[in-house]
């Protein structure tokens, strides 16, 4: 499904048109929906296959509506059509993204133009635009409420500019295609929505506490990791964490949002909180989260995941990890295309399908010698790193051959600064002297943090650089180890299916009253493990390691 959507996207940016598309998605939609209710009536088994197509056609069609749409929008924009015209525009405009900084201390900022006022006309839109703000060109905040030295999402600003043509940018728009040049801010106001508010001032006051309370590289390693702030991280530091391949410590995702759902909801159910309370709590927490980390890629998709988790702990029927990352990514293209192409939600995803799909066959692989939680650790951080990997290198030109060690070491060090940092910045505007305990304790995590990734980037070899074909080197490795884990696999619980006898074979497939029960006793081979090994008394738990079931 995921698959699917990406290519429509990945299409419908290629092919442009937008109203074909709609129309083949509608019409799919309908020949899916007819199809589905046909198979239900008839109960035939052959029909399931083109059902299945239709599906897939369906998403595929949808997201290249989706993509087309969006694509045809961004070309349409009313900055895009007049890059070529000499005359300076004024626009009214709020803060899209946290800005970041740019070299001699300026701040690049996106924007959502709203409004542009061209040769004495008005013209209304909504299209994103980037520019440089210079060093002490900030005016202060109307009414005085925000940072005189930054800005903030959700800020409404009116901009006075000459429109170029940006250097980089995207059909999808996320990458703005026109760039203000030369801009006076004549205007600037509050964001407008109390969460916004009250978000800016909780960010503003933990990095002001976290400043007070620590070094300044310890303070900005702590704020980056809870909040996914890099402003404050020293230049220096960042090398060393790109190096050692740990810098999707400082990019809030499912991490950060796994610990905060597990303390918040671990409270709640101290306190009694039921099934569905703590699915309501769960869900406002993910929202809250999502706001204050500004709903960077990563935690989009760490969101809609964990939401649609929560829902199936509320109703008791909802989809495993699997799927849930199926559907996250599937919801999230259709609603903005443009999320395929930013690399913080690329790198989000392939990582993720890693965990849940290599991690288990890579710690099955692993001897059995190994205590159970190493062989949990390094299959996840192998199946994360091996499907980042070709991405990362495609981009940056580099792979990090010292990322496996450097987040074996690592990983177990975050959980402590991920969630001390969510409660500093929690505590900050109302119980400052929380924050700061909050902060100390953090203290000792990020010191083995920092020398961590100091030893990993300083390894010999520890970064390989590559350069033209050689950077989809990676991409021929990874698909050679996925080829090697799917020879091997095979499952914990059954020998293969010529092994077994005719009799278990229907009862084990369904065929037997189309129930799936375990075969009675002493009715598989010596060859197959014995009965031991597949009847009720033996069977392992929910927790319990297969592998010793089956020797």
């Amino acid at each position: 499904m995921a698959a699917a959507t990406a290519t429509g996207v990945l299409l419908g940016v290629r092919f442009a048109v937008a109203a074909a598309w709609v129309v083949a998605a509608f019409c799919l939609a309908v020949a899916c929906l007819g199809a589905g209710s046909v198979s239900r009536l008839r109960d035939e088994s052959g029909s399931s296959a083109v059902v299945g197509a239709l599906v897939f056609s369906t998403l595929l069609a949808s997201g290249g509506a989706a993509a087309a749409m969006r694509a045809t929008a961004v070309s349409g924009g009313i900055l895009l059509s007049g890059v070529r015209q000499p005359a300076r525009v004024e626009v009214t405009a709020t803060v899209a993204e946290e800005p970041h900084q740019v070299r001699y201390g300026g701040q690049w900022v996106v924007l959502t133009v709203n409004e542009v006022h061209r040769n004495g006309r008005t013209y209304r839109t909504r299209e994103r635009a980037g520019m440089v703000v210079p060093r002490g060109r900030l005016p202060p905040s109307q009414p005085s409420r925000g940072s005189p030295l930054r800005l903030a999402v959700g800020e409404r600003l009116r901009v006075r500019a000459s429109v170029g043509e940006a250097r980089w940018s995207d059909s999808l728009g996320r990458q703005p295609p026109v760039v203000l040049r030369n801009p006076i801010i004549e205007g600037r106001a509050p964001p407008g929505g109390a969460a916004l508010r009250i978000s800016e001032r909780v960010r503003d006051a933990a990095r002001s506490r976290a400043l007070a309370s620590l070094a300044p590289e310890r303070a900005g390693l702590l704020i980056g990791m809870a909040l996914g702030d890099t402003s404050l991280l020293p230049a220096e530091l960042e090398r060393d964490f790109r190096a050692a391949g740990l810098t999707h410590l400082m990019a809030v995702s499912g991490a950060n949002l796994a610990v905060v759902l597990a303390a918040g909801l671990w409270l709640a159910g101290v306190a009694g909180v039921g099934r569905r309370g703590l699915a309501v709590v769960g869900i406002l927490l993910v929202v809250v989260l999502v706001v204050v980390t500004r709903w960077e890629p990563s935690v989009l998709r760490a969101g809609v995941m964990a939401g649609l988790v929560l829902l199936g702990v509320a109703t008791g029927r909802g989809p495993g990890g699997r799927r849930a990352l199926s559907l996250a990514v599937v919801v999230l293209l259709l609603a903005d295309p443009s999320l395929a192409g930013a690399l913080g939600f690329q790198l989000s995803v392939v990582a993720t399908a890693g965990v849940l799909w290599l991690g288990p066959a890579t710690a099955s692989a692993l001897p059995d010698r190994i205590p159970e939680r190493v062989r949990k650790g390094v299959g996840m951080t192998l199946g994360a790193q091996a499907t980042a990997m070709p991405a990362l290198a495609l981009t940056f030109g580099s792979v990090s051959l010292s990322g496996l060690p450097a987040n074996l070491l690592g990983l177990p060090l975050a959980g402590g600064p991920m969630l001390l940092g969510v409660v500093a910045a929690a505590t900050a505007p109302v119980a400052p002297w929380a924050a700061t305990l909050a902060c100390h304790l953090a203290d000792p995590f990020l010191l083995a943090l920092i020398a961590v990734a100091h030893w990993a980037a300083g390894l010999p070899g520890g970064s390989v650089a590559l350069a033209g074909p050689a950077r989809a080197a990676p991409v021929g490795v990874v698909l050679l180890g996925l080829l090697a884990v799917a020879r091997r696999r095979r499952s914990p619980y059954l020998p293969r299916r010529a092994e077994l006898p005719t009799d278990v074979e229907r009862t084990v497939n369904g065929r037997d009253d189309h129930r799936r029960r375990a075969p009675p006793a002493g009715a598989v081979t010596s060859r197959g493990g014995g009965a031991r090994d597949l009847g009720p008394p033996d069977l392992p738990g929910p927790r319990q390691d297969v592998r010793r079931h089956v020797r």
